[in-house]
């Protein structure tokens, strides 16, 4: 790592106090140190003192902590004070000791915060930013005229760390008095969000490169960008100075997108086009708080990641190939100043939008699966030499949307439902579980209310051993806010089912389509527009009426189909459901294409779904339970083109209408099937009767089977549980190990 140039306009002296007012409230406990804590930046990152003693390095362990709940979008401020102390309590038992803001939280927070560290001679410290939209810089184009707000946000935002400020009601804001003074709590500032290229562009472009000279902070030699950076940090830190007599570092958003490095390899011009330089902003003697630099890394975008042979070939400390690993230690000696990871993560998420060449994908792990992925990269940031981390985030989001999947679902209604297909919902180390779910586990019990539906006639029987399985005593269905769930109860299961011997069709219609032809030669048909076969853990897969596939409505082009088959389809044509996750591309230098690429997203996975469980597998779709004689499946709302379950929604006939043309369904058609299987690919063996069923459930006749119809309940407010995740045990224990190494 090069020499710090902003340790030369430091000096010696250490940071200005903060206030000493301390936390407001409660008597402090007698193991609390109340001593006012002084902040500075460091050679190598944080430092804190307390009272007279001396600086002594702080490595953070952070969470990211966003504004949203279930039901709720961020801009709602809705988070409880009970919601917040409980979710602090948590993280301190997770040894995380920096929680992140992105913006002003409602008044509870400051209040919690400032009650947690009353009682924990550990405290936890915030990093605390402002928030300007994506959309508003993008409107703007030129950064510099949104200075007025910007600064007026940070100066709210200082105001309410120091417990001195009313926030009037504003849609899109948190409000209240805030009478907490946590700014003894506060590690720094980090302002703003990932910088749009374009925007940084056009600053530059319109405006003269003269640089920044302020009292706290200059940007001698900086683009107009960063010179408009290094202005609102010194706005923030002169009114802190000025009302507070206080100072604590500060540092601006960046991300891999606008890094100072070069990347030849980047295929997209967009994502390696400008840079912002946190070395271009250094603080002047009169700031001894000092700034740093702070990044969002994650180890699967932009391209540059997968496709720079520096950062693929890289070994890590363990002697393994890393990109990651690569990627951060070019970036960290690239850095004079010390560097943070403010946020690092991987989603448990059922789908997926991005691959890493190692493995490290944005979405399809187990929690247990994304708490290792954690563990070793929060491993890799502390071996590369930064300031610490920040996981994104400390729970899941259902407000939000991922690139591959967001035409398929109403955008005014994602935090009503959890989409489990989402990645962007699934980063947390903290669950939601929609209430009522069932625990994907055999256990009988939580299907007592659910809507069944018993055999009309008797099966076919073989005498071959596996009549009992083929046998449909009940189907039961029911819902929750994440999925449809069915249940299938058999005569007999007797030990480990036989898939070469049977097979299981379930058919779900939501458009009243009459009757179809099915797949597999089955020889009926039933009002389908999903079809599920079941045909043992490599042999299982959802399958779509190809004119209601959205995949191929959306990408099909671009993935080479023939649309005309899917426009117009064949009698008894169902097609597998595919999720893009690569648009494709050329890599420059190499100038090797990387083609167009999607997942089997319809593939089903066999497992134990309830969390409470030593096998607990977070991505189950499926559960076999000889000992009760039944088959369990949990099928996501998206996976059956269900754009809002709260409210009945579902994607309407999109090639005339459209993505965006909803229609509403009363309720859903449910039926299901045993058969015997004459080879791999689910084709049904031939038999002596009217159909190639062995049973059905409702029932059969003249070729068509009869439906369940199942009512989904609606709902404004989704019920839930919180849970902390497999993965929360892995950071606690990676965090843990540190504080110790540190100590």
């Amino acid at each position: 790592m090069r020499r710090r140039r902003f340790l030369s306009r430091v000096g010696a002296a250490g940071a200005v106090g903060t206030a000493g007012c301390g936390f407001r409230g409660d008597a402090a406990s007698s193991e609390v140190d109340d001593r006012p804590r002084r902040v500075r930046i460091g050679e190598s990152g944080f430092e804190v003192a307390v009272g007279d003693d001396p600086f002594t390095d702080i490595n953070v362990r952070g969470v990211n902590l966003g504004m949203a709940k279930p039901g709720r979008f961020p801009g709602e401020a809705a988070i409880t004070r009970a919601e917040y102390d409980r979710w602090l309590g948590l993280m301190g038992e997770l040894n995380v000791n920096v929680v992140r803001v992105y913006t002003v939280h409602p008044p509870a927070f400051y209040r919690a915060l400032a009650a947690y560290n009353r009682a924990h001679a550990e405290p936890i410290y915030v990093l605390h930013g402002n928030w300007i939209g994506e959309e508003t810089l993008r409107d703007a184009g030129d950064a510099t005229t949104l200075s007025a707000a910007f600064d007026r946000s940070m100066r709210q935002v200082v105001d309410a760390v120091h417990g001195a400020t009313t926030i009037e009601p504003e849609p899109g804001y948190a409000s209240g008095t805030y009478d907490a003074d946590v700014n003894d709590a506060v590690l720094g500032y980090v302002i703003g969000i990932e910088w749009p290229p374009a925007v940084v562009r056009e600053t530059n472009r319109v405006n003269a490169p003269d640089g920044y000279d302020g009292e706290f902070l200059t940007a001698p030699d900086g683009s107009p960008f960063e010179a408009w950076l290094a202005a609102r940090l010194d706005a923030a830190v002169t009114y802190e100075t000025s009302e507070y007599n206080a100072q604590r570092p500060a540092a601006f958003t960046n991300w891999v997108t606008t890094d100072p490095l070069k990347h030849p390899y980047e295929p997209f011009l967009n994502e390696d086009a400008v840079s912002v330089d946190p070395d271009a902003v250094i603080a002047t003697d009169a700031y001894d708080a000092g700034t740093f630099a702070a990044y969002h890394v994650y180890p699967y975008y932009p391209p540059l990641l997968n496709e720079t042979p520096a950062y693929v070939n890289y070994v890590d400390h363990r002697g393994e190939p890393n990109s990651y690993a690569g990627y951060l230690n070019d970036l960290v000696d690239a850095t004079d100043h010390p560097l943070l990871v403010a946020e690092f993560g991987v989603p448990s998420s059922r789908g997926i939008a991005q691959r890493d060449v190692h493995g490290r994908d944005q979405g399809r792990h187990t929690e247990t699966e994304q708490g290792e992925i954690l563990a070793a990269m929060y491993e890799d940031i502390q071996e590369a030499g930064t300031a610490g981390g920040v996981v994104f985030s400390w729970h899941d989001e259902w407000f939000k949307r991922t690139w591959n999947l967001a035409p398929f679902s109403d955008p005014n209604r994602r935090p009503f439902w959890s989409n489990v297909q989402t990645p962007e919902q699934r980063f947390g180390l903290l669950a939601f579980d929609p209430a009522n779910a069932v625990p994907l586990d055999g256990s009988p019990g939580t299907w007592r209310d659910a809507t069944a539906a018993m055999p009309q006639r008797d099966p076919v029987r073989l005498s071959d051993g596996a009549d009992a399985a083929r046998e449909l005593t009940a189907v039961r269905v029911t819902s929750d806010a994440a999925y449809l769930n069915v249940r299938l109860e058999l005569a007999g299961l007797d030990g480990e089912l036989d898939w070469n011997a049977t097979n299981y069709l379930l058919t779900v219609g939501t458009t009243d389509p009459g009757a179809r032809a099915l797949p597999y030669e089955v020889g009926a048909a039933a009002p389908a527009d999903f079809v599920v076969r079941l045909g043992g853990p490599d042999h299982s897969r959802v399958t779509v009426y190809p004119r209601y596939d959205a995949f191929a409505y959306e990408y099909g082009t671009a993935a080479g189909f023939d649309l005309d088959r899917y426009r117009d389809p064949e009698p008894g044509a169902f097609a597998p459901l595919w999720l893009v996750i690569n648009r494709g591309y050329t890599v420059p230098v190499a100038n090797e294409r990387v083609p167009f690429e999607s997942v089997e997203t319809g593939r089903l996975r066999y497992g134990n779904g309830n969390p409470k469980t030593s096998d607990y597998d977070s991505l189950a779709d499926v559960h076999v339970a000889p000992s009760s004689d039944a088959i369990e499946l949990r099928i996501p709302w998206q996976l059956l083109n269900v754009a809002d379950p709260s409210r009945r929604r579902r994607l309407g006939d999109f090639w005339s209408a459209g993505l965006d043309g909803y229609e509403t369904f009363e309720s859903i058609d449910v039926a299901a099937a045993s058969y015997v299987p004459a080879d791999a690919d689910g084709t049904a063996r031939p038999l002596d009767a009217p159909t190639n069923l062995t049973h059905a459930v409702p029932g059969v006749a003249d070729g068509a089977l009869s439906s369940l119809g199942f009512k989904p309940p609606t709902w404004e407010r989704p019920a839930y549980s919180e849970r902390l995740k497999e993965s929360a045990d892995a950071v606690g224990d990676v965090f843990e190990r540190y504080a110790r190494r540190d100590e």
